[in-house]
């Protein structure tokens, strides 16, 4: 729904351009067609603090196994 599209929108809003440039794609490409299980992955993905969201979008650290295939899919968009 469109209410839940803003809020997420707000909650990509981060430190970082780089951070907001891929989330903001991702909401736009991909976050609408995501099933319950993506979206799920999607709110623990926010919750992380910018350094570590950051190191695992952009690979300076390991990414957790549960995030791979949701940072895989937001990496292939930046």
């Amino acid at each position: 729904c469109m209410n839940e599209l803003s809020r997420y929108k707000l909650r990509c809003r981060r430190g970082m351009k780089e951070l907001d440039f891929v989330l903001e794609r991702y909401l736009v490409n991909h976050f609408p067609q995501a099933d319950v299980e993506e979206i799920k992955r999607f709110d623990e993905l926010l919750e992380l603090q910018d350094p570590s969201l950051f190191g695992i979008i952009f690979q300076t650290e390991p990414t957790p196994e549960p995030f791979q295939a949701l940072a895989a899919k937001i990496r292939a968009l930046s």
